[in-house]
């Protein structure tokens, strides 16, 4: 055992060292900068990117709490330990996050990132990389390279002061703002809005300007996050909440807002101003009929003071408001007002407004001409259509919360969509006919044994969830009949679905939904990073990109689904009959149900018969996409035991050899040596007669000649 660990120790000091001398040490600014001509396109990756660097930094946040007494993560990143780092002596391009994808493998703690702490100055190698729009250094771990503490500061830089106005201009994103990414800055005297109502981990909220500007405030911090995990008691402010100041990291998104503050500490939200809060607003009737008043109930606070006043304003199918007091309850901090019954079916929105005793007033929900509360009045049986239902671009149906019965025919069960293996597991949805709001995902153990084809009565509490609706809490399943025919879907543009925020109305009304994209072609074989298995600093969640004759990009989600065709998500997907699908390829027609997560609508086709006239990108057109150039991939998987897969691309043909050397320079194994013609090619390295360590792998092509490290772990 001694032996070992000395050995091992030797191992980690050769590697550290080669790594300090063989990777350049960049700023901050380096990786960041772009010039004006360049913001100007939009947000474009960092030069520098795919590059293994050195770089320095301040310590922002810690990655963990204390690593001896609690070793709690700070920043949530699934299991990730996380830090932001700043430049203390510039003020723009000098923001980076830097992340440690493992942190469990046998060596990689080695890398003693947990160790760092707040204003530290500190080095770390890595890769650069982008995550949709964020740049991020993604900590090397192969070799396992220590970082390196050089210097402890006072205390980390203090924010920078801007206003929202540095952001947005009327509300729309301001290009030059890229240059505050991933920097700790300050908003001052703002207003929030569109608090979170508790369906996310995140506690989102947003903070408003007098201009018409406004950004999203993501809990990404333990210390701001509703989870199993979360650091204090801690609940969003309540709209119309004016905050003397907020502090947070900048961060990007690909959505309406594109720029999101991420406060790290307790102390970075100071608010001023508390109006009422009001809460669990609930209505007494589910399903409302003609002619039956609805009581509209709502815990309603004042922070610091007592609540004046109280209203419910109510809408019929879009006309002029009116009001109705509230009263009190029993409960004194319980209101309740009654909206009348209506004769016929009609669609009702309301708000509610409470004033406090200093004059401060608040409204939810607080941006009304956007999103208001509603329900429907009918004449008839409840049917999918109503209960998925969702006018007002929010996502949220008019029965989120209540208890419903409806019917229809189960259009994809658990051997269509059997889940992603992780985070996204099998999925039954149901459908009544076809066409917008007619499909609704069923939720929950029962569900789970309907079969494709049977027509179902179901009654359950209406759900949203991480932005999809569905039936939970399911208290009964009647099957009437099975082998029905299942719903057509419904073909639509990939130009309605695009890449459009959440509760978009022309994508929200097919959430759920059976839909067809026709005349395709993949645009991205990884809608998230490059080529190849989800590893390293590649993230690959096998979805792709795809676009019809409109030329509009959209998400297909491809491990969900229960088809042979993938986009190398994982190496073990290599295999006959399983098709690889590339840049260029095209298909008559693709067809599937439409999911919402992480903030994209995505199509989850079900089995091989959803792809539908498949042709394959030609084996010239496939030479430009892939073999433009010479390439060497990272093997995967890395570190391995006791295979990897090598996969090079050469331009032309040409004389090949593949070698394995050891740390030393000593070669250990060739093979490849032999002509080739040009294209890619994939060769596995067993390593079964060998001992751990590091490994370089060569590919001598031409006078292309390039070297990589691997590392064997028995």
């Amino acid at each position: 055992m001694k032996t070992r660990l000395l050995f091992l120790f030797v191992l980690l000091a050769m590697v550290s060292q080669f790594a300090q001398t063989e990777y350049p040490l960049v700023s901050l600014r380096d990786i960041q900068y772009l010039a004006d001509s360049v913001i100007a396109k939009g947000d474009a990756p960092s030069p520098l990117n795919g590059d293994t660097v050195r770089v320095r930094g301040v310590i922002m946040v810690s990655p963990v709490v204390d690593p001896s007494s609690n070793r709690h993560i700070i920043i949530s990143a699934g299991g990730r330990w996380v830090t932001y780092i700043q430049d203390p002596n510039d003020s723009a391009w000098c923001g980076l996050n830097v992340l440690q994808n493992d942190t469990s493998t046998a060596g990689v703690q080695n890398t003693f990132f947990d160790l760092v702490d707040t204003a530290q100055v500190v080095e770390f190698t890595g890769v650069v990389t982008e995550y949709n729009t964020t740049t991020e250094l993604m900590m090397l771990l192969n070799p396992v390279t220590p970082v390196n503490i050089v210097e402890q500061l006072p205390k980390r830089p203090d924010p920078i002061v801007l206003k929202l106005s540095d952001i947005k201009e009327n509300n729309k994103l301001k290009n030059e703002a890229e240059k505050y990414e991933g920097m700790y800055v300050e908003f001052r005297n703002v207003i929030t809005s569109d608090r979170d109502a508790g369906t996310s981990a995140t506690n989102t909220f947003v903070i408003n300007d007098d201009q018409g500007n406004k950004i999203m405030i993501y809990g990404q911090s333990c210390y701001y996050k509703r989870s199993s995990i979360k650091l204090r008691d801690y609940d969003p402010p309540i709209n119309g909440s004016v905050l003397d100041y907020i502090r947070g990291i900048v961060t990007t998104r690909n959505d309406d807002y594109g720029y999101y503050l991420v406060p790290i500490y307790p102390n970075d939200m100071k608010i001023s101003v508390y109006p009422p809060s009001i809460a669990n607003i609930r209505r007494n009737v589910d399903v409302v009929g003609p002619d039956a008043p609805v009581n509209v109930s709502a815990t309603i606070k004042d922070p610091d003071g007592w609540v004046k006043d109280a209203k419910v304003f109510y809408s019929l199918n879009g006309a002029a408001f009116d009001s109705i007091a509230m009263t009190k309850s029993a409960d004194t901090t319980l209101l309740v007002g009654t909206i009348p019954g209506v004769k016929d079916s009609a669609l009702v929105e309301f708000f509610i407004k409470a004033t406090d005793n200093t004059g401060n007033t608040s409204m939810t929900p607080a941006d009304t001409a956007k999103s208001n509360y509603f329900y429907l009045v009918l004449n008839r049986d409840l049917i999918i259509q109503d209960i998925q239902f969702s006018p007002f671009g929010s996502g949220y149906t008019g029965f989120n919360n209540y208890h419903v019965t409806v019917s229809g025919v189960v259009s994809a069960d658990t051997s269509d969509l059997n889940g992603d293996g992780g985070s996204g597991g099998a999925r039954v949805y149901m459908q009544n006919g076809n066409g917008p709001w007619s499909g609704i995902w069923l939720y929950g153990v029962e569900p789970l044994t309907l079969k494709k084809g049977d027509l179902v009565t179901v009654s359950g509490v209406i759900v949203e969830s991480n932005n999809n609706t569905r039936i939970d809490t399911i208290s009964q399943i009647i099957v009437q009949s099975s082998n029905n025919p299942v719903p057509e879907a419904t073909e639509v543009s990939t130009s309605g679905i695009g890449t459009l925020s959440n509760g978009t109305l022309s994508a929200e009304m097919y959430e759920g939904v059976l839909i067809k994209y026709t005349d395709l072609n993949v645009t991205d074989d990884n809608a998230d990073g490059g080529h190849g298995p989800n590893a390293g600093t590649n993230y690959n969640y096998g979805e792709i990109l795809v676009a019809d004759v409109s030329n509009v990009n959209t998400r297909v989600e491809l491990q969900d689904g229960n088809s042979k065709y993938h986009n190398l998500w994982d190496s073990s997907m290599v295999v006959v009959p399983n098709v690889e699908l590339l840049i260029g390829d095209k298909f008559e027609s693709l067809s599937g149900v439409l999911w919402q997560s992480f903030s994209n609508y995505k199509l989850c086709p079900r089995k091989n018969d959803d792809f539908v006239g498949y042709i394959p990108v030609s084996v010239e057109d496939k030479k430009d996409v892939r073999t433009a150039s010479y390439n060497l991939a990272q093997n995967y998987p890395n570190p391995f035991n006791p295979s990897t897969v090598i996969a090079y691309s050469i331009p032309k043909d040409g004389f090949v050899k593949v070698k394995i050397f050891n740390v030393l320079g000593q070669e250990v194994k060739t093979l490849v040596n032999s002509n080739q013609k040009a294209g890619e090619y994939k060769v596995i390295f067993n390593a079964d007669n060998m001992t751990s360590g590091i490994y370089l792998y060569q590919i001598q092509a031409g006078d292309y000649n390039f070297t990589k490290k691997m590392m064997l772990v028995k």
